[in-house]
């Protein structure tokens, strides 16, 4: 590779924003629903689904109806994006998890949730 590129490269992977949000796992046969937030939605997705395949996600429940049922049962969405605002100072954890509130809130009246 040459230098112009990789830093071409570099520059565009210290420009790109994290996907904020809230993540949802939907088990639609049992109509129950995982909730969880974060700043990293990408990093979340891949790191529940390494847990759940390995048996070593925390949430029991949900754990045992990912080996029962399998990862055919289960739909990995993400729910809410929370949008990056340039030129502002927002406490995106905070704003995240509220987000995750109103969503639990609405969906518990729909939904089981884990």
């Amino acid at each position: 590779m040459d230098k112009k590129y990789r830093k071409k490269l570099n520059a565009e992977f210290l420009e790109m924003k994290p996907l904020m949000g809230v993540l949802t796992i939907l088990n639609n046969a049992e109509n129950k629903i995982f909730i969880k937030e974060s700043i990293n939605l990408r990093s979340l997705s891949n790191r529940i689904r390494f847990e759940l395949n390995n048996g070593q996600f925390d949430n029991r429940n949900l754990q045992s109806d990912w080996i029962r049922l399998g990862e055919e049962g289960f739909v990995f969405e993400n729910a809410i994006i929370v949008p990056w605002e340039e030129n502002k100072i927002i406490d995106y954890k905070k704003k995240v998890q509220k987000v995750k509130n109103d969503l639990q809130e609405e969906q518990s009246k729909l939904k089981n949730i884990y």
